[in-house]
């Protein structure tokens, strides 16, 4: 029997020897397996990178000891910036106080050329309107960039709004108003808490309703982090493991870290709201840091259901759900009774950021940059990519150029255009350029970015109509063809073109007016004498001129040039007038200052070209003292009854049957050009004067500095002369009319004028003539003497 029985025995064991460690192969297998890829993924926790939106930055506003109006600037952009009073105590970052003397500002952190500079106290004193003392960290200065105006922020597709934060930069109520709501067992639980959910569900089932939620924080992250929000049994799985090897491989301030910057925050203006600090920016427009008790609670009631709790849209369960953040808080022992009584009195606290933070009206500028910052900056994807673009873009010059296109085409489409049935509305372009950098600091492609984002200002080809003649009298004073005392005939003009026919311009008012000055030619916009003197100079140095100006391309020499049969864009053709304002010299257009990397180091990228001389100094001036007369008496003069007395300069510009109207007014330190018309080219009502100018005039007064716009100054070859407007010629006492010209100083004219010049005084003009002819013979006679006298003196070499 025992032996029978220890047999037995031996065989079971005979038949599990073999098994048993095969079972234990492909469990191990079967754990690797499973395990390994949710230890990968915990692996890349720490690596992982937060991807943010690259933000695009304008110009930050420049205080200058001595600049007069500062005050009043300095409040606009204060008010545009979002700052607010703090009141009596001392200001926090983005608050400012107001003194006896001036003001006090604390700047946020702000991108600079050198990289981020951390907040700061600036102190500003003003004496009769002017700054007469300025500090910064309580350091004397001469001048100071305030804060660089945030304009857009650039997304990946899933529209991700993040602003990372660290853990050590939180104030404490903020971490504990979080643990409270989500998981207040956080730093004592692994990962998972089955006391939570036991608990979580016991209320929910009580409630009626979901009120608590089972996840832990760990749980949560891993969710947002790693997997889909699917509701399914395999994925409930998976983040139970991940959150477990999560909480197992790092330590619980990493976590609660990576969670204050990864959890999902609700949306705002169509853009996801990820992490405190985003949250933070786009519900209060502040930093985190800076959120109050009220805030703080406010922001981690809305965590469980940020759109359920939403205080702009449901106030009232928003103001229960905070109120409920602060009893747990109590109840946790990190609230105490006072405190806790204090904060439930206060109403909800919630006050959305003030519209300057964060723009999105610079949309057709920002779209135009990207293709600067790939090509100076080698930064080919802009998209969650985490730079900082600083931009040659004005914040209130932005918000006056939006505002002046907005209330033009609007007027337009109310007046002149009212019934017109087009295939879309009126559209209008607006570009604003400083001449003596070349920088673009305001720019508008269109009327409305969200109904096309089609980028009028860079892409639309126009007819130039009327605004390209200052290109024609340009090179007709550089080729020393004519003055603007000189006169050009406007009769019936044909000139015959092979192959086309007979090419025969007009007036616009088809009415022709004899012998005219180059100046009233320009100034009345006048058809044929522009054509006259064009074909005079030479159509080719015409088109060779437009090319040097700014248009960088070859254009035909035909005679229909000479009026602006050409297409440009708005900003080739703001390029060719800002080279007028600076005296002749090219600079290139440009949107970008400098780029930032995501870890905040300056990016040196390519160079902009050097300025070039295209145009004397002088052919300059002379085109831009005729555009001057345009405000005066040409087609600008309406802007003299609107109450613009600054000495500027423009030209209209209106194409055949009115499809494109122009308007480009000027002064040394600023060019604005406006363009509207159909995208259609369908034609209008309009003209240069009723449609572009009125939009230009806003935008130039909503912009009008203190103590007006510069005058445009004579360069030292310029002189003036007083002439006889019938003849051009030096002025008598018998002239009836007297004008002031400017001649260059080597062609002031030598001769009176012979309309109304006595008998005596042209003998003695016709003897000066002689003695000048002998004189000029006698040094010819004399040159020849002396050069056959060297050749003896200096043989050959042989």
């Amino acid at each position: 029997m025992a032996r029978k029985k220890v047999k037995h025995v031996r065989r079971r064991r005979g038949w599990l020897g073999p098994v048993l460690p095969a079972l234990a192969i492909i469990l191990t297998l079967a754990v690797g397996w499973v395990v390994w890829p949710f230890w990968h993924l915990a692996g890349q926790f720490a690596d992982r990178p937060v991807l943010q939106p690259s933000r695009v930055y304008g110009a930050a506003a420049v205080l200058r000891v001595g600049d007069p109006g500062a005050e009043i600037r300095l409040r606009r952009e204060l008010e545009g910036e979002g700052y607010s009073s703090s009141g009596d105590r001392l200001p926090v970052p983005g608050e400012f106080q107001v003194t006896a003397t001036g003001l006090r500002i604390h700047v946020r952190p702000t991108p600079t050329a050198s990289g981020w500079r951390p907040a700061g106290l600036a102190a500003v004193r003003f004496s009769a309107g002017v700054l007469s003392e300025l500090t910064w960290q309580q350091q004397p200065v001469a001048e100071l960039g305030l804060e660089a105006p945030l304009m857009a922020s650039i997304y990946g597709p899933d529209r991700l709004e993040r602003r990372p934060v660290r853990l050590e930069d939180l104030p404490e109520y903020l971490t504990h108003a979080v643990l409270a709501a989500e998981d207040a067992r956080f730093f004592s639980h692994r990962g998972v808490s089955a006391r939570g959910m036991i608990r979580a569900l016991w209320v929910n089932l009580r409630a009626g309703g979901v009120e608590q939620g089972g996840s832990t924080l760990t749980q949560q992250l891993v969710k947002n982090v790693f997997l889909t929000h699917e509701r399914t049994l395999s994925r409930k799985l998976r983040e139970l493991v991940l959150a477990l090897l999560v909480d197992w491989r790092y330590t619980k301030p990493a976590i609660l870290n990576a969670y204050l910057n990864e959890i999902y925050w609700g949306e705002r203006n169509s853009v996801n709201v990820m992490g405190v600090g985003a949250a933070a920016d786009s519900y209060f427009g502040k930093t985190a840091s800076r959120l109050t008790l009220c805030e703080a609670t406010l922001l981690a009631g809305m965590i469980q259901s940020p759109g359920r709790y939403d205080p702009g849209r449901h106030p009232e369960r928003t103001l229960e759900r905070r109120n409920w953040v602060l009893r747990r808080m109590h109840d946790q022992g990190w609230l105490d009774d006072s405190r806790l009584a204090a904060v439930v009195a206060e109403p909800l606290c919630y006050s959305p950021p003030s519209v300057g933070r964060g723009r999105s009206g610079a949309d057709y500028f920002t779209e135009a940059l990207r293709d600067e910052v790939a090509r100076r900056f080698s930064a080919e994807e802009l998209a969650d990519a985490g730079y900082t673009v600083l931009t040659t873009l004005r914040l209130q010059d932005q918000v006056a150029a939006e505002e002046a296109v907005r209330w033009g085409v609007k007027a337009l489409e109310e007046g002149w255009e009212k019934g017109r049935q087009t295939a879309g509305p009126l559209q209008a372009a607006l570009v604003s350029i400083d001449p003596g950098s070349g920088a673009v600091t305001a720019y508008v492609g269109g009327r409305d970015y969200r109904a096309s984002q089609f980028d009028r200002a860079r892409l639309a080809r126009r007819q130039a109509g009327s605004a390209f003649k200052p290109v024609v009298y340009a090179t007709a004073f550089e080729q020393g063809v004519t003055l603007p005392a000189g006169l050009l005939l406007d009769e019936a003009l044909r000139v015959e073109i092979a192959g086309s026919g007979v090419w025969e311009p007009q007036n616009d008012d088809r009415v022709f007016r004899g012998r005219v000055t180059v100046r009233h030619a320009l100034e009345a916009s006048l058809n044929v004498p522009t054509a006259r003197l064009a074909l005079e100079t030479g159509l080719d140095k015409v088109a060779a001129m437009a090319s040097r100006l700014g248009l960088d391309r070859r254009l035909p020499a035909v005679p229909s040039l000479a009026l602006g049969a050409l297409e440009v864009t708005p900003l080739e053709l703001a390029t060719v007038y800002a080279t007028l304002a600076a005296g002749g010299v090219r600079r290139t257009p440009h949107f970008v200052r400098m780029v930032l990397a995501p870890d905040g180091t300056l990016i040196v990228g390519r160079p902009l070209p050097e300025p070039r001389p295209v145009l004397s100094p002088e052919s300059a001036y002379l085109v831009t003292s005729i555009l001057e007369g345009v405000f005066d008496r040409g087609t600008a003069r309406v802007v003299r009854e609107w109450g613009m007395v600054d000495r500027l300069a423009g030209k209209t510009g209106t194409t055949n049957d009115r499809r494109d109207s122009w308007f480009v007014g000027y002064s040394p330190e600023r060019v604005t050009l406006v363009w509207v018309g159909y995208d259609d080219n369908s034609p209008t009502r309009l003209s240069g004067s009723r449609a572009a100018l009125p939009i230009w005039n806003r935008f130039t007064w909503r912009r009008r500095p203190q103590g007006g716009y510069q005058a445009a100054r004579p360069p030292a070859g310029i002189t003036t002369a007083t002439i006889d407007p019938l003849s051009g010629q030096l002025a008598t006492g018998r002239c009836p009319q007297l004008v002031t010209e400017y001649f260059p100083r080597d062609r002031v004219p030598g001769e009176v004028c012979y309309l109304h010049a006595s008998r005596w005084e042209l003998r003695r003009q016709e003897a000066a003539e002689r003695d000048r002819e002998r004189t000029g013979r006698f040094k010819r006679w004399l040159d020849r003497v002396f050069k056959r006298q060297q050749q003896r003196d200096d043989p050959p070499v042989r």
